[in-house]
């Protein structure tokens, strides 16, 4: 699966940019998730439990997804997200999650040195982003 996004030579570049944009605002509905998303920085909406990102090939968010849920013995079910009512102009991904698979997911793309905006405190009981110049596992 691939996204929008700048194309970069290593995940570092990419890394930095997701860490110096933040959400300013709460977002208040999926097109407003989707205009403060870029390359290494997911949403994770906690009342529906669902993740929101894009992907690029220089730094998957689904191949981070699909390697825990294999970890899992299961399947995730990614859902493309558009941006007009015809479903031509494609957005963000988005997976709907249980609480086990959340916990799992969010500290792997944490460890991964993907940044996690969110709508709750689920992820303040995260571990912190790997320091900047440690390559991402």
């Amino acid at each position: 699966m691939v996204g929008i996004g700048p194309k970069a030579p290593d995940q570092r570049a990419l890394l930095e940019r997701a860490r110096s944009k933040s959400m300013r605002v709460r977002p208040r509905n999926e097109l407003e998730i989707f205009s403060g998303l870029c390359v290494g920085r997911v949403f994770y909406q906690s009342a529906e439990r669902r993740l929101f990102f894009v992907d690029s090939h220089n730094l998957s968010i689904t191949d981070i997804i699909h390697t825990v849920f294999a970890g899992m013995a299961q399947r995730p079910r990614i859902r493309q997200l558009y941006m007009d009512e015809h479903n031509l102009i494609k957005a963000a991904f988005s997976i709907a999650l249980t609480p086990r698979q959340a916990r799992r997911l969010l500290v792997a793309l944490r460890l991964n040195g993907i940044v996690i905006d969110s709508d709750g405190e689920f992820c303040d009981h995260l571990p912190p982003i790997p320091e900047s110049g440690t390559e991402p596992s």
